[in-house]
């Protein structure tokens, strides 16, 4: 599960991090080894609607990840987020809106295909990985774009689509979306339906953003992990958006992984100041000890949030999240495992669950 180690930090700011703290030389160590996996990013929104290269190195202020900031941040693979509005209904705006943004995020993959790829498999994370490429997955947010319908599901997976949010703000047809008033008591007979069809075809159910009797449906269909690709703790931040320690709990039982999203309004404390790092280190911890550390990953929602914590700006500053893990006493195998094995493992058990189903998909 181990990159190629290279560590992409500018030599003058690792020695000045080493000479601060002597447990940066392990955390360096650490973090450079392990693949790095981040489980939703909104960058495709910025490349179909402002023409953003993800080729060239940007600002803080212009945006929170490209390709040379994935390398200096250690960033190996991130989940792509083809991000289709409520409001686009469940028709045809929604689909032409879902193909252009994989066809501009494929080409600007393909421009930059010595330092990238597209890839659909956890082998392919870690074969990229250890060639020093950045592998873009693709995750479709927002389940109304399926149309309802397995036949659009499918067409979806052969385009690389690895996840379906099942929900972005809006209740739909077949789900219901938390902060939006329920229609189905969570999911309807055909939402059912359409997670087993996301089991057939390997894409993994993200519920990240539904409510919570969704949530407990669909765990009680899917025989597959699920994720929640960028959520974090409500027992730390009351928020809708966030999972109960109940929540935590049977996302254990199901495999699946909770996947912490740095936004500061769902990872500050209750009536406190900005959020700060060691607020997304506490969701972690608190993930961790309910859920157990195998079942909690990274979902930055970089690109797709105002406003992020202070001293976690940018992709550049994932090495200081490894650095807070280490403090608070997470083992090297741990952090290897929060950072990203956790995510290669549900990746790999969504394939195994899909039988020989994900074949005949692609």
């Amino acid at each position: 599960m181990l990159d190629s180690g290279a560590v992409a930090l500018p030599p003058e700011k690792r020695r000045a991090l080493v000479q601060q703290d002597s447990l940066w030389q392990k955390a360096l160590r650490v973090h450079y080894r392990a693949i790095v996996f981040d489980g939703h990013a909104d960058t495709p929104t910025l490349m179909a609607e402002e023409g953003y290269d993800i080729g060239r190195r940007h600002t803080p202020a212009e945006a929170h990840l490209d390709l040379p900031r994935m390398k200096e941040g250690g960033l190996d693979a991130v989940f792509f987020s083809i991000y289709v509005p409520s409001y686009l209904g469940e028709g045809r705006r929604a689909g032409v809106r879902a193909r252009r943004l994989i066809r501009v995020t494929k080409r600007q993959i393909e421009t930059y295909s010595d330092r990238a790829a597209l890839a659909t498999t956890a082998e392919e994370v870690r074969r990229l990985a250890r060639d020093g490429k950045r592998a873009v997955l693709l995750g479709l947010e927002g389940g109304h774009a399926l149309a309802a319908s397995r036949d659009t599901l499918r067409a979806y997976a052969r385009r690389g689509v690895r996840y379906v949010t099942l929900t972005h703000i809006g209740t739909h047809s077949w789900a219901d979306a938390a902060g939006d008033g329920p229609r189905h008591g969570g999911l309807s007979e055909k939402g059912e339906q359409l997670v087993r069809a996301m089991n057939d075809a390997g894409v993994l159910a993200d519920l990240s953003h539904v409510s919570d009797s969704t949530f407990y449906d669909a765990l009680r269909v899917s025989r597959a992990p699920v994720i929640l690709s960028h959520s974090s703790v409500r027992a730390l931040t009351p928020n809708e958006r966030n999972v109960t320690d109940a929540m935590l709990r049977a996302l254990a039982e199901n495999g699946g992984l909770v996947m912490i999203n740095f936004y500061d309004r769902y990872v500050r404390q209750a009536g406190g100041g900005p959020a700060a790092l060691d607020d997304v280190l506490d969701h972690i911890d608190h993930a961790a000890q309910v859920a157990g550390v195998e079942h909690v990953g990274l979902g930055s929602d970089f690109d797709g949030v105002p406003r992020l914590p202070q001293g976690l700006g940018d992709a550049t500053r994932l090495p200081w999240l490894t650095h807070g893990l280490l403090k608070r006493g997470y083992s090297k195998e741990e952090i290897y495992n929060l950072l990203g094995g956790n995510a290669l493992r549900v990746l790999e058990e969504a394939e195994a669950a899909s039988g020989d189903s994900m074949a005949r998909v692609r």
